[in-house]
């Protein structure tokens, strides 16, 4: 009878420990699943976040180079030749005397 107590107290732990390996197991499975949504999310918003970074490194470029020739307008404009030059062609602004010929643009 005592053999039959020893033989039966080794399946009661070894139940026990199938039992915990079970549930460990769940809950590794739970945490990759988890884990894997997580992923696939963060991939998703990383190539969203990617385009936008590209679009705004776009604009930032074509700020700059816009800036820079605002900054070379402004230096232009501080020359007094310039400005008449400029009001010149715009502005088909004569000197006292001088006669303007217009020539007719081809479609």
């Amino acid at each position: 009878m005592r053999e039959a107590k020893k033989a039966g107290k080794p399946e009661q732990s070894n139940k026990g420990a199938r039992r915990r390996i079970r549930l460990l197991a769940f809950a590794m499975v739970g945490f990759m699943t988890w884990a894997a949504l997580i992923l696939w999310n963060q991939q998703g918003r990383l190539g969203v976040k990617a385009a936008q970074v590209e679009e705004l490194d776009q604009k930032r470029i074509e700020t700059v180079q816009l800036h820079e020739a605002y900054k070379k307008e402004i230096e232009r404009l501080n020359d007094p030749e310039y400005i008449l030059q400029k009001i010149r062609k715009e502005y088909h602004y004569s000197k006292p005397g001088e006669t303007l010929f217009y020539t007719p643009k081809s479609p």
